[in-house]
């Protein structure tokens, strides 16, 4: 799940408007940031199944980054860390709540998606996952992209050219997880799959950053 998450991190910008978008972003697709360094580091890995040409999904060990109690540590991480580094100057007391929610968010809607390996504390915990098929994947991360958006350009406050940008974002992330959904060519080596992935992300989130300025 690629554009879903970037609607976690549109709704959440509309929630709280002062929170920078870029950091919003970051915090959505966080779990995954987490997950392709481990991936690099040999902690965490993916690997192409054999129902990969039927489910056009990768099979993945992510304990530390994607169990319960991963998101849960980094999703606290993550609010603490911003508050620590004092955020964007005084701000509201909920702002790192808001920050926890967005990361826990990408949790929730890898659940809907993956099937049952997402474990719920660590290595040999329980694992969990609804394992949704597609297209019904797609549609439900679709339409999770499609409220965030819409709720964000509803309430934002930025200029039409800045709002094209993001939609065009949006749209793109959306054409990605349209190709990623319905392929049957499994990705080469993981390890620069990795590097792309963190390279793409990065992008995203600079993007967003850049864009989402109000001034």
């Amino acid at each position: 799940m690629l554009v879903g998450h970037l609607g976690a991190g549109l709704a959440a910008k509309a929630v709280a408007p002062r929170l920078g978008l870029g950091t919003l972003i970051a915090a959505a697709l966080l779990l995954d940031i987490v997950f392709w360094l481990l991936v690099i580091l040999h902690v965490e890995g993916a690997v192409v199944p054999g129902d990969f040409a039927t489910r056009h999904m990768l099979a993945f060990s992510f304990p530390w980054s994607h169990s319960l109690l991963g998101a849960l540590f980094w999703s606290a991480g993550a609010a603490f860390v911003w508050t620590w580094s004092g955020g964007e100057g005084k701000y509201f007391a909920f702002a790192p709540a808001v920050i926890a929610a967005t990361v826990f968010s990408h949790w929730v809607l890898d659940v809907l998606v993956h099937p049952p390996e997402m474990p719920l504390w660590g290595p040999g915990a329980p694992s969990v996952g609804l394992g949704l098929e597609q297209p019904a994947a797609l549609i439900v991360e679709f339409a999770v992209a499609a409220a965030g958006l819409g709720y964000f350009l509803l309430r934002t406050q930025i200029s039409m050219p800045r709002r094209v940008a993001i939609a065009g974002l949006v749209l793109l992330a959306a054409l990605v997880s349209a190709a990623a959904a319905f392929s049957t060519v499994p990705p080469g080596d993981i390890l620069t799959l990795a590097g792309t992935s963190l390279l793409a992300m990065f992008v995203i989130v600079t993007i967003a950053a850049l864009a989402g300025r109000e001034t």
